[in-house]
Formats: C-alpha cells, structure tokens, sequence
C-alpha cells in the first residue's frame, strides 16, 4: 500500500509539474522562444529572444531604451502573439546581456561617450542590421519587418531605416530631435515613401511637442497618407502602454493607411482629449485618445 501511495505521490507530482509547465509556456511562450546572439559587423555580441511569425505575416523588432534591455517589452510579448505576429527584442551593445565582444573583452553602456556622431549609440544602428540579416537567414525577408522602438530605441529605428529602405515600416514611441547624438530630423528627411507611426504621451509636454514637430517635417517628405501619430495619457517606458494603445498599432502594421478619423479637440482645462462628430478624410493629425483608458 505505501508503494502504490509513492507511485500515486509520484505520477501526482509529475502531473502537476507537467501542467505547470504547460499553463507556464502558454503564458510566456517559452517553447518557441529562441535565445540568439548575433555577430556585429564591428565585433559585438548582441544578445536577442526571436519568436516567429505565423505563416507570412511581419516580423515586429523591439528596440529599447537607454539603460534597460529587451524586457523592457516582455509586457507586449503576448499581445503580439495573439495578433500571429513574430517578434525579436534585442539587448542593444552594452546593455542586458550584450555587453561581451567577439575578441573576448567586455564593455557597457556606462563607459559610453553620449557625445560625437560616430559614437557607441550612433553605431547601435549596427546591431539592428545584424538582427535584419538574422531575420534574412530565417526566410524573413526585410518588407516584413517593422522596427519600433521607444526613446533612444525610436531614434535609433529612425536612422536604421532611412539607411535600409527595404524595412516595412517604422513605431517611433517618444522619438526626440537628439537623443544621445542619434539625430532624427535628417534621417526622416531621408525615410522615403513608407509608412511611419510616430507615439507619444500627453503628460511630457516637451516630449510630445519634439514629437509634433517630428510629425510635421516627416507629413512634408513622406506625405499624408504615410505618416500617422497616436497620443495616450503618459508614456515613459514600453512598459506604460496601453493595451489599447498595443491593439491599434497591431492593427496599423496589418494595414498601415490613412484611415477615416474623428478630428480630436483638446480641453486645455483637462488636457484631456475629446472628440468631435465632424470628420475628415485627411486630417492635420491622427491622434486616437486612449487617456481615459485603465490598463
């Protein structure tokens, strides 16, 4: 009798480990997470998690900010999934787990200069084009991907794709004028005839007024029909998106056009913004509210 309440005991245990597992892959998609380190051209290992897509839809690569990593983004794993989407986040040179060479050195972000044009920030567009050729490897071609990045992370998405003109499509979340010296205003000069989705939060109004002004200059090169903005309530890090806010760009990367919008008003008393029943095939700007949202 105690053999066979060991043996109950036992297969009870594997039972319960093996659902864990289960229910734990299902959450966080640990079965088709793949850990890669990817080679740089200038001699850095660059360490990234790929997720790949359902049959023949994008590729979405993360690009974080200044002094986080990849999971910065582990929020929009799922989420992506869901969609069928594949995603690759990468730790950018010096941060995470990116912080070993190929000569065997080691180095990070701490000792980076965050000055000069050719400087370990402005070389990072470096370990973006070495995850594009990963993505290549993986019969990913490059009008499947799109780049979003946030901060830093935007700028840099910005530059790599005014240089790559084969990438789909660039999410810019809080892009900046300068950021570390990755300039973006002449970068979005150069980005072409693609789709562009610039976002950004109400509650840093410096932030967001780089961002208009980022908007503008890029309507201007890239035209109407290509360049969309979305504004939320407060974006500090990928972290405080909304779902909501998740979903329509999602949606966005499925058919990034120009759609029929309701052209918003804003109650300076509030800052918050209202909609109003007129609308416009072609609106000064696309801005979907999403700040009274609680996520």
């Amino acid at each position: 009798m105690k053999l066979l309440n060991d043996i109950f005991s036992f297969k009870s245990i594997k039972k319960i480990i093996l659902v864990s597992v289960i229910l734990i892959s299902s959450k966080y998609s640990i079965l088709c997470q793949q850990s890669v380190f990817l080679e740089t051209d200038d001699g850095w290992k660059i360490h990234s998690k790929y997720v790949a897509p359902k049959k023949n839809l994008p590729v979405i690569m993360l690009v974080h900010s200044s002094k986080s990593n990849h999971t910065e983004w582990k929020k929009w794993f799922s989420e992506i999934e869901r969609y069928g989407y594949g995603w690759l986040a990468i730790d950018l040179r010096g941060h995470g787990v990116s912080t070993f060479k190929t000569d065997g050195s080691s180095q990070t972000f701490q000792s980076f200069s965050i000055s000069g044009f050719d400087n370990d920030y402005n070389k990072m567009i470096r370990d973006i084009d070495a995850a594009v050729l990963y993505l290549s490897s993986s019969s990913i071609k490059e009008d499947r991907i799109f780049i979003m990045g946030i901060n830093l992370g935007a700028n840099i998405a910005i530059k790599y794709a005014a240089i790559n003109k084969n990438i789909a499509g660039v999410i810019a979340i809080n892009p900046s004028i300068n950021a570390n010296d990755i300039l973006s205003i002449n970068p979005l000069r150069l980005y072409g005839k693609r789709p562009i989705l610039f976002v950004t939060g109400q509650n840093f109004k410096k932030r967001m007024q780089e961002v208009m002004l980022l908007y503008d200059i890029t309507k201007k090169t890239t035209g109407k029909e290509n360049t969309f903005i979305i504004t939320e309530f407060a974006i500090k890090s990928a972290d405080d998106v909304y779902k909501s806010t998740m979903y329509k760009i999602f949606n966005w990367i499925k058919n990034p056009k120009l759609p029929e919008v309701i052209e918003p008003s804003i109650i300076l008393s509030t800052n918050a913004l209202e909609t109003s029943s007129q609308t416009h095939s072609c609106p000064e700007y696309i801005i979907l509210n999403t700040g009274d949202e609680n996520e």
